[in-house]
């Protein structure tokens, strides 16, 4: 077992190549874990089981639920990656909200192509939503780590 915890202390020191994708990849799943206890609690509390899969009722609350899920888990993930995964040293008001706004919109992006189109596409062919959603999620985390990476967190190469 301690050989194990050296490893890990290891892949996660401050000078490994692999702490920022391991992190990032723990924290996407705990972001991912927020995304579907929303969308399971929204949609279990309004019934999205027992309704016609298809119908206007379900595709709105299967939306609903998507966007209030979307909602908190980007908030969620914009905190946990600052802090934790890109160590973004910004704390100016102007440039933490700058940040945020590229965060955001990276955000907007990827809930536009992945959640929201490829969603109802899918809904639409009669997909099963629990496959789509994991599907959707998947692609969305790898959307959003280049984003993160390339652009919102980059770093400032050193003179």
């Amino acid at each position: 077992m301690n050989k194990i915890l050296e490893k890990i202390r290891a892949l996660l020191g401050k000078d490994s190549k692999f702490r920022e994708p391991i992190l990032y990849l723990i924290f996407g799943a705990l972001t991912t874990l927020v995304n579907w206890a929303v969308f399971f609690l929204v949609t279990g509390i309004f019934g999205l089981s027992g309704m016609e899969r298809g119908s206007a009722a379900f595709v709105v609350l299967s939306n609903a639920g998507q966007m209030l899920a979307w909602i908190l888990s980007v908030v969620f993930a914009y905190v946990t990656n600052k802090k934790f995964v890109f160590e973004s040293k910004k704390e100016d008001k102007a440039g933490t909200w700058k940040e945020f706004g590229l965060f955001v919109s990276a955000r907007v992006a990827s809930l536009l192509i992945f959640d929201l189109a490829l969603f109802n596409i899918c809904l639409l062919l009669g997909m099963n939503v629990n496959v789509d959603k994991l599907l959707m999620n998947v692609l969305v985390v790898i959307f959003n780590y280049v984003a993160s990476k390339f652009v919102i967190f980059k770093r400032k190469e050193k003179a």
